[in-house]
């Protein structure tokens, strides 16, 4: 029986209010994937045929599955009935049409519920003859096993199935009698047979499940999954006739690789996957901020298009069971007790991913790591500023360089390239006002921007401003390029780092080059995977630095 659920009505950081029926979880992901299958009965299809389908032969299994553990007392959210039913959607022959699942949602909002029902039905509905739950650690996998054990064993339609249910540790299973089941022989015939199901739970390591042939395995907390891991059972499905592997996660580290493969797959809509994901869709690093109006606890931001994590709406996008299993009180209190990163990652789903494989193309990420300094000191003149816009002319960088003077055991000076706070936005109308802003406070030594690339318009514009403009050929970006690539390499350069420059950070993994002359290499905007403006700025403005110090008098930027 379903419990009334009260929810309170909820003050906005804008001093509107929320009623309480509007903080209630969304039901439905941020974004999703399924393959296709019958949902509607089709014309020409014998299995859709079958007068005993309500609707198509797609979803014949997840119909028997759901209307079962309703009848054992599952009271499932709607959006885990939603879930469950694409997960187990079926081809015209029976087999499953997903053969990997994925379900990446906050914690505490029914994750594991939804595995245990899809775990039960195998067991008991689908003849699987081989379940393996693995976690990360065994005390979660055995905090499931006791969860399954209880409803197992509570039930009489169920209790009087079981044959043995094992607690040694380590060796947690439960194991049902044979009994006459439909099952997929050679060649994809169904056949009849004696099944034994059982249902293994075991704590993951490289080795573990090797020994067993499964037909579903469930990786429960995938977000701390290796490929070692995967590498050991995913084989035991393969020479399963109707195999099936099921990813549970919360948000992802930036090690979870194994993970992150997956959950690209599944935004590249991969027809052979069931994938879902419950997230906001955070601010980002182009979204404009103002310290007047913005919201403090977004980084001042004041953008209309992305969620903040200060709005009830935005952890009802998040969280399905807001309201439900989740009270929206004790969202209040963990905003207020969690940083940003670990509220953004625990309760609204960001993760912190890491790069696809054709990230970090050109500067590994250690070596770029290797030059951040989260606090190098206040800028120093001469300063220089460089200006790049996206070739789509969706967003746009300007980047500052100056010099850090030596320290004791740093005994060379060392450049630092940042981008400065609101330097970094969609569109181009921002860029001319901006640097006019920059040039009164820092009176800046040069301004380069490349004259063939997509700014090259703003040259004229900046030099009747009165500025100095380095007009940057094609050689000119290639020096600028080698001089960065080499001040990385030496270590003498720095940069804020991934927390306080993300934008920066991103265009140099995703960046990519392009041939320069004979043998000479730049930045390549167009064929990198995404914005790579902030890198292309920092680039030439180091380069500009480099060139303008040489001959650089200090009172020119003597107000």
């Amino acid at each position: 029986m379903s419990v009334l659920t009260v929810v309170p009505d909820v003050w906005l950081p804008d001093g509107t209010v929320l009623r309480g029926q509007d903080a209630l979880g969304v039901q439905q992901p941020r974004f999703w994937t399924a393959p296709p299958r019958h949902r509607v009965k089709t014309d020409g299809c014998p299995a859709c045929a079958n007068a005993d389908y309500a609707a198509g032969c797609g979803d014949y299994a997840s119909a028997d599955m759901l209307e079962w553990a309703a009848g054992l007392g599952y009271d499932l959210d709607p959006w885990q009935q939603w879930w469950l039913t694409e997960l187990c959607g079926t081809k015209p022959d029976g087999r499953w049409s997903a053969f990997e699942g994925m379900l990446i949602c906050s914690r505490q909002n029914g994750k594991n519920q939804a595995a245990e029902v899809r775990e039960l039905a195998g067991m008991f509905l689908f003849g699987e003859s081989m379940i393996i739950h693995t976690a990360h650690e065994f005390k979660a996998a055995a905090e499931h096993f006791r969860r399954v054990r209880d409803m197992v064993t509570g039930w009489d339609e169920l209790r009087r199935r079981v044959k043995a249910v094992t607690t040694s540790h380590g060796d947690e299973a439960i194991e049902l009698r044979p009994a006459p089941t439909l099952i997929f022989g050679s060649g994809g015939r169904r056949i009849r047979r004696n099944v034994a199901a059982r249902l293994r739970f075991l704590a993951r390591s490289r080795g573990s499940g090797r020994a067993f042939t499964a037909d579903t395995v469930v990786y429960d907390e995938a977000m701390i999954l290796s490929d070692e891991v995967v590498g050991a059972s995913l084989p035991t499905l393969s020479a399963v006739p109707n195999p099936q592997v099921i990813y549970m996660a919360s948000a992802g580290y930036r090690d979870s690789i194994q993970l992150a493969a997956v959950r690209r797959r599944v935004l590249k809509r991969d027809p052979t996957l069931m994938g879902a994901e419950w997230s906001i869709n955070p601010h980002t690093d182009t979204c404009p901020r103002d310290e007047m109006r913005g919201r403090k606890v977004n980084r001042y931001v004041v953008c209309a298009q992305h969620d903040d994590r200060d709005d009830p709406r935005s952890w009802a996008k998040a969280n399905p069971a807001l309201g439900v299993r989740i009270a929206v009180d004790h969202v209040v209190h963990e905003l207020e007790a969690m940083t940003a990163p670990t509220f953004d990652r625990e309760r609204l789903g960001v993760g912190d991913w890491p790069a696809g494989d054709e990230a970090w193309a050109v500067i590994s990420e250690e070596a770029w790591g290797a030059c951040a300094m989260s606090d190098p000191g206040g800028a120093t003149r001469p300063v220089t500023f460089a200006i790049d816009i996206d070739p789509d002319m969706l967003s746009a960088s300007i980047a500052a360089c100056w010099e850090r003077p030596a320290q004791p055991g740093s005994p060379e000076p060392r450049f630092v390239i940042e981008i400065p706070r609101g330097c970094h936005r969609e569109g181009t109308a921002w860029i001319m006002p901006q640097l006019l802003e920059l040039r009164r406070k820092w009176k800046p030594a040069a301004v380069a921007i490349p004259r063939n690339g997509p700014a090259a318009a703003l040259i004229s514009d900046a030099e009747k401003q009165g500025m100095e403009i380095f007009a940057m050929s094609s050689a000119d970006e290639a020096a600028a390029f080698t001089l960065l690539v080499t001040g990385v390499r030496d270590r003498t350069l720095l940069h804020l780092g991934r927390e306080l420059a993300p934008g920066l950070h991103s265009a140099v993994a995703s960046a990519e080059t392009r041939d320069v002359g004979d043998g000479g290499r730049a930045w390549c905007r167009r064929d990198s995977a995404s914005d790579i403006t902030p890198v292309t700025s920092a680039t030439n403005a180091h380069w500009a630095l480099n060139r303008k110090r040489r001959n650089y008098n200090v009172l020119n930027s003597v107000r």
